[in-house]
């Protein structure tokens, strides 16, 4: 029999399902304090009559139940509600049962049992979490949806998907120009769920953008325009095709480099509206302008903005480091090199100085190192899942790899269109 906890003020809801009734008890007594409404079931088919009767966020679900398993009901939740977040909870110590449940389940998440109670608590909160994303952006996926059926009826070319954008964006930025920081949420947000852009690449760029500017003695003000234009410096890039971004920069052709540098005419058509991020608006615009007057907009070194000249090199250096500018990832002695050789042309010298002489100036908290394949050793720890090219699970995040699961993975390597790139942490390094 079902069981529900009501609280009217509680708007997303958890559904547990387990036949034990002694671990739904268990799952009760440790979650309904949490700022979620709980519905406890006993069965598949029980969590299936509930689903049809409730509006269910988020499901976690034993995977050896009698009748139907967790892997077939989440399966069937995938099927049914696809906004669900799924997590499974397994006693299997398998791997390769382990990974046949979770891909039929379309799980986001499973955890082993016995559980700890605070991993299980964090891991729900971070998938509730994901879910409450998902719905702030919702209306803005409405509408560009509704937009695109219109203007395929019409053009098909990049400049009408560009008006898209930038109109779907002008609207949101209209209805939330009175609040700053919900302008740079929204704003951000839209960045970071791109699946070829990068938050993490963004945040470092306006942390190093940043602490250059307080190194020159700019004001609190100047800092705080720097760093919001350097974490959105990449805003221009949503209304390209993903192509032109997703190759280092040196191996596009000349028309591909001159499309890629558009990207600053649509950043300032985004941000029209907003007049309070005029100075905003003029550091991402000319963030790509050079010393030498051979930029997109031809401006000489004495009307570049200085928050543009830090943007620059803070971007670019973080560039380099992450391959978008060169197809090899430069290291830290490489990156100074390349970047030296564009002195005084591309990078303002007192700038790029305050970046080479201060070696405690780069922060890389942010950003993701990812090693191939090749490179695994047994005992690391994979933080990213790994997904097939039609997004079915591969390997959940967490897995601890040992020497049959990196030949495994080298093995299914061979049968994808591109290299994996993994992030991982070696656990015999943690103390």
């Amino acid at each position: 029999m079902s069981e529900q906890l009501l609280d009217a003020d509680i708007a997303m809801t958890v559904l547990c399902v387990d036949d034990e009734v002694n671990i739904l008890k268990s799952l009760k007594r440790l979650l309904y304090k949490q700022n979620y409404q709980l519905i406890l079931a006993e069965s598949g088919a029980k969590a299936l009559e509930v689903m049809a009767q409730n509006k269910i966020d988020l499901i976690i679900s034993d995977m050896k139940m009698p009748g139907m398993s967790g892997a077939e009901l989440l399966q069937k939740v995938a099927e049914l509600t696809p906004d669900c977040h799924r997590i499974l909870l397994t006693g299997y110590s398998d791997m390769e049962s382990t990974i046949d449940a979770v891909n039929k389940g379309k799980i986001h998440r499973y955890l082993q049992k016995p559980w700890n109670n605070e991993e299980i608590i964090q891991t729900i909160d971070e998938g509730l979490e994901k879910v409450r994303l998902k719905n702030e952006n919702n209306h803005l996926q409405k509408l560009v949806k509704k937009q695109n059926s219109l203007l395929k009826k019409l053009n098909q070319n990049l400049e009408d998907k560009v008006k898209l954008r930038t109109k779907q964006i002008q609207l949101a930025m209209q209805r939330i120009e009175h609040n700053n920081s919900a302008t740079q949420k929204v704003l951000y947000n839209m960045i970071s769920i791109n699946p070829n852009l990068s938050g993490g690449f963004a945040n470092s760029v306006s942390l190093l953008a940043s602490r250059i500017a307080e190194k020159l003695g700019l004001s609190q003000q100047q800092i705080k325009d720097v760093s919001y234009a350097a974490l959105l410096c990449e805003m221009g890039l949503l209304g390209l095709d993903s192509a032109i971004y997703s190759r280092p920069f040196k191996e596009l052709n000349y028309n591909q480099q001159q499309e890629f540098l558009e990207q600053i005419n649509i950043a300032k058509l985004v941000l029209a509206p907003a007049t309070h991020l005029q100075n905003v608006s003029d550091i991402i615009t000319c963030q790509y302008e050079t010393l030498n007057g051979a930029g997109p907009k031809k401006l000489e070194d004495s009307q570049i903005p200085m928050g543009a000249k830090i943007l620059a090199v803070a971007r670019d250096y973080w560039r380099y480091k992450t391959g978008r500018i060169t197809a090899q990832k430069l290291d830290d002695i490489a990156c100074p090199i390349e970047m030296k050789k564009l002195k005084g042309s591309h990078y303002d010298p007192v700038v790029l100085n305050i970046l080479l002489e201060n070696e405690d100036i780069v922060s890389d908290k942010f950003i993701e190192n990812t090693i191939r394949t090749e490179e695994l050793k047994p005992g690391m720890i994979l933080r990213n899942n790994i997904l097939n090219d039609k997004h079915i699970l591969v390997l959940p995040e967490g897995h601890t790899f040992s020497d049959v699961t990196i030949t495994k993975l080298i093995q299914f390597e061979k049968s994808q269109s591109q290299a994996l790139s993994l992030v991982v942490e070696d656990s015999r390094e943690v103390i």
